[in-house]
């Protein structure tokens, strides 16, 4: 379940992030339909419009109510909450089963790798 709202909060932010890019992808797929329906300047066509003053005015809209959305909500603290309990059981540890590895060795005097004899002469 942690998945799912993972995935979708995801999607959800990119897709914010990417709002205009989107608008920009639906515009130059549907550009005739959009030049039939919604360009002011159909009567105009010495202006080359072909729809862009409706992209225009919806990459405007965004811009403007993106701003202004994120101004409009109050603002909250966020602190974490713990959910989940811990129990804890009755815990005994056995120290006589345990074997140690660990071997001390004592040396008195000190310890030379190579035994060298003394010197003659």
């Amino acid at each position: 379940m942690k998945i799912v709202y993972s995935v979708l909060l995801m999607a959800l932010s990119l897709l914010i992030g990417f709002q205009q890019a989107i608008i920009i992808m639906h515009f130059k797929l549907n550009r005739a339909a959009i030049e039939q329906r919604f360009c002011i300047n159909k009567n105009k066509p010495e202006l080359q419009c072909h729809g862009t003053c409706h992209l225009k005015r919806e990459l405007q809209e965004t811009e403007s109510s993106g701003s202004s959305a994120i101004s409009n909500y109050p603002k909250i603290d966020i602190f974490p909450v713990l959910f989940t309990t811990i129990e804890v059981k009755k815990l005994i540890i056995d120290t006589k089963s345990k074997i140690s590895i660990h071997k001390e060795i004592l040396y008195t005097s000190p310890y030379r790798e190579i035994f060298v004899p003394p010197p003659i002469g």
